[in-house]
């Protein structure tokens, strides 16, 4: 989960060809002007949002996304697209949905073992039950692709949450 906009920046690097390094001379920086921007160091001010965009187009990832719907508690999900949908891939992406979901169980165990779910647990289990919803989302699209439903269209609404809750609190509240 990216939840802090310099991982985000960190992971771009690290998912750019020439690293960091490459990351930097591919924005018309000098490396030690990026390391400047970054670290916000000798005066320099953060990356502006034109600059974040362009790293995440040059790495090829989604993790500007990812830290921009985690800020407001929403969950990203790749819609399918119909050309390339079949029923194989959903099969797949059930499959894959139902060891995330055994993943998750077995989490749960092993938090409620000692009576007691603590941060560390609360992360795992957040992370797995997130990925278990994107594939559930994910899986649904599918379905709807195959049969010819345009859902880049936004013919199907979807809004989905991981906002904070009472039990979230409450744990919080209770490790302090």
């Amino acid at each position: 989960m990216v939840d802090a906009i310099n991982i985000a920046v960190r992971l771009m690097c690290n998912a750019h060809p020439e690293g960091r390094r490459g990351m930097a001379a591919d924005m018309g920086m000098t490396l030690d002007v990026f390391q400047n921007h970054l670290g916000r160091k000798c005066g320099s001010r953060f990356f502006t949002l034109d600059q974040l965009q362009k790293m995440e187009d040059l790495s090829g990832t989604t993790h500007l996304a990812e830290y921009f719907a985690n800020r407001k508690g929403l969950t990203l999900v790749d819609i399918p697209s119909i050309a390339n949908a079949d029923k194989v891939d959903l099969y797949d992406i059930e499959l894959s949905n139902k060891a995330t979901a055994g993943k998750l169980a077995i989490a749960k165990q092993e938090a409620i073992a000692d009576g007691v779910i603590d941060q560390k647990e609360l992360k795992t289990l957040s992370g797995l039950f997130q990925q278990k919803m994107r594939g559930q989302i994910l899986g649904f699209l599918g379905f709807l692709a195959i049969y010819g439903v345009c859902v880049t269209e936004h013919s199907v609404d979807l809004f989905m949450s991981n906002r904070r809750t009472e039990v979230g609190m409450q744990i919080q509240a209770a490790e302090a």
